[in-house]
């Protein structure tokens, strides 16, 4: 092969890649080394993956692209690298251009122009065209890394991006519909490792009317294809930063929840052991419910640290305002008693 023509190693990283798979590798099949790195897929994926590929490397599922990618670029032999996601089909003028630049171009790494296609469909007038995402580089020139949204650093050397203008892009078939928008915010806003685009600082209710406006203001229409687009890049922003801040705050879902049921479940404790539910007004029901609701706020004292609630007999009032568990308790003792809120 001539000097100018060097080898190509190409790799998809796949996971149930469905229907998409098989387009996505007939535009790598020019490489001079196909490899198909699968995360332990349970549909067909496999079957198209040994159609086309010169090697199909299986290892353990793990939600995201970023860690497989140092596996794939370890079985690449060659020193020029191209490589897609599994959603995505380099044009016929991308592989025409990848030929006849892979040997002669001064730069070491290239970005492509990515057309997305959101709830199906792409919109040159979308906030998202025409964008672009590091896709190749020679050997040394860049490395995988671990940080989701950035993926390849250490970059040495110059970069160059393609012209979108010539018909040179990749096809990112990335987004059926808005379910799949939401599923894949989740999935990858749940990553620690990842690049959030933003200031961390700026007040949540701002944030979220800003990041609304910024991508509608990259939009070139406001068709409600285009507009929708930009609600639900805006959304991403969004979940990702209210994540972060309930990271920061501490929030504790599962415990609150447990608290609140355990508080519940006292209610219902009370009722039980002094048999309101059928209990008449008088000395003996009021008794009776005293009696149990003194026993059971020092059983479930624990729902207040560090405070002690009064005596039931008290004619004192606390100098702390009443819990909700307190309120609860008055509150179930008057509707037992048939007394009004």
């Amino acid at each position: 092969m001539a000097a100018n023509k060097p080898r190509i190693s190409g790799f998809v990283i796949t996971y149930n890649s469905g229907e998409v798979l098989k387009t996505c590798l007939r535009s790598l099949r020019f490489v001079d080394e196909l490899i198909v790195v699968d995360k332990s897929s349970t549909d067909g994926t496999l079957n198209v993956a040994g159609d086309y590929a010169d090697k199909v490397i299986t290892v353990p599922w793990s939600p995201l692209p970023t860690e497989t990618r140092f596996i794939a670029h370890d079985a690449c032999s060659h020193d020029f690298i191209l490589y897609l996601d599994h959603d995505e089909c380099l044009s016929v003028e991308g592989i025409h251009w990848i030929r006849e630049n892979a040997g002669s171009h001064p730069a070491g790494v290239f970005r492509l122009p990515k057309r997305e296609y959101i709830m199906g469909r792409h919109d040159e007038g979308a906030y998202y065209w025409p964008s672009y995402n590091v896709r190749a580089f020679r050997r040394g020139a860049a490395e995988f890394v671990s940080t989701l949204h950035e993926e390849v650093g250490r970059i040495k050397g110059d970069v160059y991006d393609v012209p979108h203008d010539g018909g040179v892009c990749i096809h990112n078939l990335s987004h059926r519909d808005a379910h799949q928008w939401i599923e894949k915010t989740n999935r990858y806003t749940a990553e620690r490792d990842r690049v959030s685009f933003f200031d961390q600082s700026t007040p949540l209710e701002t944030f979220g009317q800003e990041r609304i406006a910024f991508w509608l203001a990259q939009s070139r229409s406001r068709s409600d294809y285009v507009v929708a687009t930009a609600l639900l890049r805006a959304v991403y922003d969004i979940v990702d930063r209210v994540k972060l801040w309930e990271a920061q705050d501490g929030l504790d879902g599962n415990a609150a929840f447990a608290a609140v049921c355990a508080e519940l479940e006292a209610t219902y404790d009370i009722a039980d052991r002094a048999k309101l539910w059928e209990a008449q007004d008088g000395p003996e029901g009021r008794a009776a419910f005293a009696a149990v609701r003194a026993e059971l706020e020092a059983t479930y004292d624990a729902f207040r640290p560090g405070r002690h609630l009064p005596d039931v007999h008290a004619t004192i009032p606390s100098p702390n305002p009443p819990s909700r568990f307190q309120t609860t308790l008055k509150r179930i003792g008057s509707r037992l008693r048939g007394k009004s809120r």
